[in-house]
C-alpha cells in the first residue's frame, strides 16, 4: 500500500452506521435527500424505499407503482431534491414525488430494460438510457 493511501485510511471519517432491512431483492441504487436525514433505496424487487438514517427504520411503506412488480434498476434525484427519477426492468422511466411515495408521471418507449437515469442540472430534463 503506498504512502498515501494509509494515510488515508487512518484519515477516513467515513464509516458504517446502520444496516437497513426490507428491500427483499439487491439494492440497485441510493440517494441522499437534501435534509441530510433521510435515503432512498431502489431495488430488484420492485420497489423504493424511504429511510431515516439516525434510526435506520423504514418511513412508511414501500413506494410501487400499482400492478408493477418489475425490478427498479435504477434511480436520480432531482436537483431540488423533490421528485425521484427510476428505470425499470420493462422499459419505463416513472418520476416520484419524495413526500408522498406516488408516481406523478411514467413514461413507457424503451424496448429493453432501462440502466441509466439523469437529470438536468436545472430540473427541467430527465435522460434515460437502456
Amino acid at each position: 500500500m503506498s504512502s498515501a493511501a494509509a494515510s488515508m485510511k487512518r484519515k477516513s471519517a467515513v464509516t458504517p452506521c446502520k444496516t437497513m432491512r426490507g428491500h427483499t431483492g439487491y439494492v440497485l441504487g441510493v440517494a441522499h435527500l437534501p435534509d441530510a436525514q433521510r435515503i432512498i433505496t431502489c431495488s430488484g424487487d420492485g420497489s423504493l424505499r424511504l429511510w431515516d438514517l439516525e434510526s435506520g427504520a423504514q418511513i412508511g411503506d414501500e413506494w410501487r407503482d400499482e400492478g408493477d412488480e418489475e425490478a427498479v434498476r435504477t434511480m436520480a434525484l432531482s436537483p431540488n431534491g423533490k421528485t425521484v427519477a427510476n428505470g425499470s426492468n420493462d422499459g419505463t422511466v416513472r418520476l416520484w414525488d419524495v413526500e408522498t411515495g406516488k408516481v406523478v408521471v411514467k413514461w413507457k418507449g424503451h424496448t429493453q430494460f432501462v440502466k441509466s437515469v439523469c437529470w438536468s442540472p436545472n430540473g427541467e430534463r430527465v435522460v434515460s438510457g437502456s
